[in-house]
């Protein structure tokens, strides 16, 4: 039952967006920052770590820094491979959505060799 209630939090929030579980699981994750916009494959994927602050996704050519507040549920939704997308809101909405659950910066870093 807590997990239901988490990934009911995962899919109300504005910053995230989650596949419903009754359907396929995505093929990709899109990441979306204020100005640019990547898609990940799920079939990359390697690992994911966080708490509440902040949240590393790495897939196999870029590591993903996201920092906000209430991320873990974010992090638990990242477990089950169902993100669809993350975006970064604007300044301001990130201002006033303080005391929600929400992303604050969006990151990312192509690996070098």
């Amino acid at each position: 039952m807590r997990s239901n209630t988490t990934l009911e939090s995962v899919i109300e929030n504005l910053d995230w967006q989650i596949a419903p579980e009754d359907g396929a699981k995505p093929l990709s994750l899109a990441v979306q920052q204020r100005r640019r916009a990547w898609v990940f494959p799920w079939h990359r994927f390697v690992w994911a770590e966080g708490d509440n602050s902040e949240v590393q996704i790495a897939f196999a050519t870029h590591l993903i820094k996201i920092s906000g507040h209430g991320l873990a549920a974010l992090l638990a939704a990242l477990a089950t491979q169902r993100v669809v997308l993350i975006s970064q809101p604007t300044e301001s909405e990130a201002t006033f959505r303080e005391a929600f659950a929400g992303v604050n910066d969006i990151s990312v870093q192509a690996f070098t060799k």
